[in-house]
């Protein structure tokens, strides 16, 4: 566990919209220290047993091979799921058939990635044992033992065993993915977009039960050629972000490690969970442009997310719903303070990227999310709602987003973002009536 003090000038930097790499990495261990205490936390409330010996062995691992495991406790998806496993059993849930026992599996992913031997007995869920940020075992019903002996794991079950052996064991390093080959195992694909000045690595998360613990459709198993699709959307993508966008880069490399895809088109296009940072999820976009444009927008939302847990900016939720520009539900205090900062990002993003693409269509989206996010700063800041921290905070965006007033659009285009504006607030009105 690291002391956190965000520091000044880090906060100034975060509150205009910006932060770099080194906000992305300062976030990200706050993240990664948030889960440490939802593990222990989880291990207290479970008391004595098996749960506790799980994690005592994940401790043991992780004091012998810190670089190896370091990647399972900062996955997103153990944020979630420990999170879920103490609301379980602060609710009296049993800990051995409920969400803390995965602890054992949590435990056998992390000697799996240490080269360590360990053996835990775990119920199957849905028929089959998921080990966080690795795969997906297809085990049967009943019981399932999971013995690591290093290079292999096998899962010993009523029905045939499955052995998982490791493709190469050099491979399993933070910083390249785990591949595995055996009977009955499903594992997660990574996406791997390259860059003269930077790859971008992402696991492809379609099997966690608790890859995106909020509203939307995660996907199923995707095939291999909606996979090839994503990658080539990725590496496009990323070389938009690192050409012409490269602070949003730096953010997205230090902070994103995960995407989650959804199905369909029937919730919105991408979000991201307070419980799973580093994941984002997205239904897969319809360009490069859209996918690049997205991760700047949530890697706000995630820079906002985790900074909330450090620093209160709200003091209260007034009980007011807001008209959003963006959305057409009202919206709480806190979420078109979310949905503000993401837009920033977003005309930001546009602000560059219009002159990459040229076109009134670009120049437009640059002219409408500039002045939709200085419209909610203001109702923001006219809100008893902050505390002074957030009025700082606030007053942070109001800056950079009065600085985007400098930037000259061609007249055609602002007519288009104006047209744009009027038909969602039309559209807002029929759906809802008057709006705050």
């Amino acid at each position: 566990m690291n002391r956190l003090v965000i520091p000044h000038h880090m906060f100034e930097a975060l509150a205009g919209g910006r932060g770099g790499a080194a906000a992305g990495s300062f976030l990200a261990a706050t993240a990664r220290d948030r889960h440490l205490v939802l593990l222990r936390a989880v291990a207290d409330a479970a008391g004595s047993g098996a749960i506790r010996d799980a994690f005592d062995a994940l401790a043991r691992m992780h004091d012998a091979a810190p670089e190896r495991v370091e990647p399972l406790l900062r996955y997103p998806a153990v944020g979630a799921w420990a999170l879920a496993a103490l609301r379980d059993l602060r609710a009296g849930g049993p800990p051995d058939h409920g969400p803390a026992a995965r602890m054992g599996a949590l435990a056998a992913g992390a000697a799996i990635r240490a080269g360590l031997r360990f053996e835990v007995s775990l119920p199957a869920e849905d028929g089959g044992v998921m080990l966080p940020s690795l795969g997906r075992a297809s085990t049967g019903p009943g019981d399932c033992l999971i013995r690591v002996v290093p290079p292999a794991a096998s899962f010993v079950t009523p029905a045939p065993r499955a052995d998982v052996t490791p493709a190469s064991r050099a491979d399993i390093t933070p910083a390249s993915r785990v591949e595995f080959a055996g009977a009955g195992w499903q594992g997660l694909r990574t996406i791997v977009a390259e860059h003269p000045h930077g790859d971008l690595r992402i696991t492809l998360d379609d099997l966690d039960p608790h890859r995106f613990p909020a509203v939307g459709r995660p996907a199923p198993r995707l095939s291999e050629a909606e996979v090839a699709r994503w990658r080539e959307l990725f590496q496009e993508a990323w070389r938009i972000l690192r050409d012409h966008h490269p602070a949003t880069a730096a953010e997205v490399s230090s902070m994103i490690s995960v995407v989650v895809p959804l199905s369909g088109a029937a919730w919105a296009a991408s979000g991201t969970s307070r419980t799973t940072f580093g994941c984002v999820a997205l239904a897969r976009p319809r360009d490069a442009t859209a996918l690049a444009a997205t991760l700047a927008h949530e890697v706000q939302h995630a820079k906002l997310t985790t900074l909330l847990y450090l620093v209160d900016l709200i003091a209260v939720d007034p009980g007011t719903r807001y008209y959003a520009p963006w959305r057409h539900d009202p919206r709480p205090i806190t979420g078109l303070l979310h949905g503000t900062y993401a837009h920033l990002g977003v005309a930001e993003f546009w602000r560059r990227q219009r002159h990459v693409d040229g076109g009134d269509g670009a120049h437009a989206e640059f002219a409408r999310w500039r002045e939709a996010a200085a419209d909610t700063a203001r109702v923001i800041h006219e809100s008893s709602a902050l505390t002074s921290t957030g009025r700082r905070f606030v007053d942070g965006m109001t800056r950079a987003l009065l600085a985007l007033n400098d930037e000259a659009v061609p007249s055609r285009a602002v007519e288009l973002a104006r047209r744009a504006a009027d038909r969602h607030r039309r559209d807002y009105g029929a759906a809802t009536g008057p709006a705050t």
